[in-house]
């Protein structure tokens, strides 16, 4: 076993902050019981290397049902969902959720529900999505939450068809089908062969005819010993969701989800992390239960905590964000959780108001990061207010996972560097394949996906020889001379693209380089190149950021400031001179002004930005970027 140190230190509860170290980068760690970091590496002839966690996985649930009633029973009365309700919060108890969720599966079991009869739901995050998916949990019933965006843009309604037509759901779930209406009337889905479940008393006026099932009908439902039997039948190897893939390179793919992977991640994590001791955590979540992150992860784990999650009414959005400020205000959570997208919405608030920073510090207690890599820089305005408000820095957590693989790896312990993603996390095998410079990562373990629904050769072509899942994502050592210090995230291998020199482009790297480059400036970036002679860059600014330099909230000024362009291409020029290579050198950058579009797949429900998509719909300024003349708007660095 390797192992190396992680720095915890909490100083005596009786110093005080102004005793503390002034200095974020000096300031010690606030204690959350993390690990070491620790792994066993063996060597193999052909190159490839297989890590291990030495640490052990702590105790699985039989199922995550059976994880929800004990919690129920411990903690009737704590919150476990919570939704806005006009000025307030509309709460959902443990014993409310046990019972809402016993009515819903009495329900599905009388109207014959199945593994071949499952339930899709087009709605948003809320209670009765919450009760409607458990409640077919508890009859064993597959279910799959679909993207919002499928039934709500226009463009996306291909995606929807793919969905419904692979799954073949027997009933459909929406909160008021007048959202989803116009996307129903516009697939090749057969509505006809399903039952309408509706949380809303309002009929679709479109479509009258349509038959639909009201909440009252559902939660009225008497509930026999069926559903106490149907639980006793539960275990690991039962399917809870079909989870659909973002479609980021094609439709959808169906995952298949078990409660087993559910408690594995559960296990694997108990085995690295002692916890807060928080009595109730809370957490304030905006991401859709159709990821996996929120609808999976999330949910399962702060079930196991008896904890309570608070859903967001805004997301990290220019136009949204200050809702998420107001629920942040009402709320006070204990821990925040985001995209680096999210995390600059909110150091941008933080920093500009003290009696919101206050506020915010009230309870927080943990931090975590992921769906790309934090910029250093970020990483340090955070670290600041961290120290500023608690006296203290927080151990960022992050973590690489996927739809398919819900252990893979962890940044469990005190780490410096933002970029290192982490380690294996307890009873997960992984497998580096060397790829170039880097490696490509595969993963095996009880957290892994059976496969693809009805996808058999998709299946076959995702695993080895040997059992591992092919992740699709290239990872570096932090140091390789000490494996203890971690795997950094080295981009998608098919994001990797090769020059006309053939000199190959990791564009996942200089995505993040440019981003960190010249931040706070940068809110993302999109890396262009493909047969090309260099690398250039579309850019989407920091608004809140840049409208210092610009003098200007228009976002149209912001893009054309020369105070903003003199400041970007600063920081891109200093990142040239110590990256002079064709592969790692940017030429030429142009600052978007339209936001990532959703509707042309630009940006995904989490909010990561598909390279690929941005490039196809904004061929023109592409383009532009490799003219021989140049566009007005296009910077030479």
């Amino acid at each position: 076993m390797i192992l190396g140190v992680a720095r915890s230190v909490f100083p005596d509860g009786d110093k005080k902050k102004e005793e503390m170290m002034p200095s974020g980068q000096n300031a010690p760690y606030i204690d959350q019981g993390n690990a070491q970091a620790a792994v066993d590496v063996e060597t193999r002839a052909n190159g490839e290397l297989i890590l291990r966690s030495p640490y052990a996985c702590g105790p699985a649930p039989i199922s995550t049902v059976h994880l929800l009633l004990e919690r129920a029973g411990q903690f009737p009365d704590r919150t476990l969902i919570a939704e806005k309700q006009g000025d307030g919060w509309r709460h959902l108890t443990y014993q409310q959720a046990v019972t809402g969720c016993r009515h819903v599966a009495q329900w599905l079991l009388n109207e014959g529900a199945s593994i071949e009869r499952p339930l899709a739901i087009l709605s948003n995050s809320s209670i009765n999505h919450f009760l409607m998916a458990w409640g077919a949990i508890f009859a064993r019933v597959p279910y799959v939450p679909v993207s919002v965006s499928y039934s709500s843009v226009p463009g996306a309604y291909p995606k929807l068809d793919a969905v419904l037509q692979r799954v073949q759901p027997a009933f459909i779930y929406a909160e008021d089908f007048t959202d989803q209406q116009q996307a129903l009337q516009h697939i090749d889905f057969d509505i006809a062969k399903t039952q309408l479940l509706s949380g809303s008393a309002s009929r679709p006026s479109a479509v009258p005819s349509w038959p639909i099932v009201n909440w009252e009908d559902l939660m009225n439902t008497p509930v026999t010993d069926a559903v106490d039997r149907s639980i006793a039948k539960i275990n690991h190897d039962t399917i809870t969701r079909y989870m659909f893939t973002s479609g980021s390179t094609g439709m959808p793919k169906g995952v298949i989800h078990t409660h087993g992977m559910a408690c594995e991640m559960l296990a694997s994590g108990a085995g690295i992390l002692e916890g807060v001791g928080l009595e109730s955590p809370r957490v304030l979540d905006w991401m859709p239960w159709s990821h996996v992150g929120a609808g999976v992860m999330r949910i399962s784990s702060m079930i196991n905590a008896g904890g309570a999650i608070y859903l967001d009414t805004g997301k990290p959005v220019p136009a949204e964000f200050g809702k998420t400020i107001e629920n942040i205000k009402s709320v006070k959570p204990t821990s925040f959780a985001g995209a680096p997208l999210g995390w600059s919405m909110l150091v941008d608030a933080l920093e500009a108001d003290t009696a919101f920073a206050s506020l915010f510090y009230e309870n927080i207690r943990t931090m975590q990061a992921g769906s790309a890599a934090m910029p250093a820089s970020l990483a340090d305005r955070i670290q600041a207010l961290n120290v500023k408000y608690t006296g203290f820095r927080f151990p960022f957590a992050t973590s690489l996972a996927s739809t398919e693989v819900q252990c893979g790896l962890s940044r469990y312990w005190v780490c410096e560097r933002t970029d290192v993603t982490g380690l294996p996390v307890p009873g997960t095998d992984i497998k580096l394949v060397p790829f170039g410079d880097k490696y490509e990562l595969r993963v095996r373990s009880k957290g892994t996906t059976p496969g693809y629904l009805d996808d058999a050769q998709k299946t076959l072509e995702s695993f080895d020889e040997e059992g591992f899942f092919k992740m699709g994502d290239a990872v570096r050592f932090a140091d390789p001379n000490d494996p203890t210090q971690g795997l950094c995230f080295a981009g998608r291998v098919a994001e990797e693209f090769k020059l006309i020199t053939g000199t190959w482009v990791a564009a996942g790297t200089l995505r993040s380089e440019a981003v960190a480059s010249a931040s706070p400036y940068i809110r993302d970036a999109v890396v262009c190149g493909l047969n090309q002679n260099y690398v250039a860059l579309l850019l989407w600014p920091n608004l809140a950021a840049c409208q210092g330099l610009a003098g200007t909230d228009d976002p149209a000024k912001i893009v054309t400031s020369a105070a903003v362009i003199d400041a970007i291409r600063e920081g891109l020029a200093a990142h040239n001179v110590s990256n002079p290579s064709s592969s790692k050198r940017f030429k030429r950058f142009l600052l978007l002004q339209a936001p990532p579009d959703p509707g042309a797949y630009e940006i995904t429900d989490k909010g990561y930005i598909n390279q690929g998509a941005v490039q196809a719909h904004r061929s023109a300024e592409v383009e532009s970027l490799f003219a021989d003349v140049s566009g007005s708007h296009v910077v030479e660095i």
